[in-house]
């Protein structure tokens, strides 16, 4: 797929910042070098940019997807985050965690549509996050203030 720089660059920082925060996690990212490297796998009819599996069990399953300021706010968006959050939320063992990648300068409206439509989806097994290209924000369930830094 034809990406612009601007996008591949939120993907490139968001994978870094996961192998910065967890060394043995293993990605899988949608930006080839060469033609036949490895990409993620279709999930719920759609491709993420990055899926990874968290050590030492590698149950633990992450699924991110970077928007750029003009993306951010669509049906196709929507539908995607839908997917994979379904996915996510089949796993049999292990946390699912969805982190939405975008820049800093639209992280309040990233984190207001997931805060406004999908906060009632997290639970234990399940987190959903911001990543602004420096911090990672993760949604609260109901009843707790709903953003934290981590």
């Amino acid at each position: 797929m034809s990406q612009s720089k601007i996008h591949r660059n939120l993907v490139l920082a968001t994978a870094y910042a996961l192998k910065q925060r967890h060394p043995g996690i293993s990605l899988c990212v949608d930006l080839q070098d060469s033609p036949g490297d490895p990409i993620p796998p279709l999930v719920g009819g759609f491709r993420p940019d990055i899926i990874g599996h968290c050590a030492p069990t590698f149950s633990d399953v992450v699924i991110a997807e970077a928007k750029t300021n003009g993306d951010i706010d669509n049906r196709h968006t929507f539908n995607q985050i839908d997917a994979f959050l379904n996915h996510l939320d089949t796993l049999s063992s292990g946390v699912g965690t969805f982190i939405l990648a975008v820049d800093g300068c639209i992280a309040d409206h990233a984190r207001m549509i997931l805060g406004l439509i999908y906060r009632r989806r997290v639970s234990s097994q399940l987190c959903i996050c911001v990543f602004d290209g420096l911090d990672f924000w993760t949604l609260n369930p109901l009843g707790i203030p709903q953003w934290r830094l981590c």
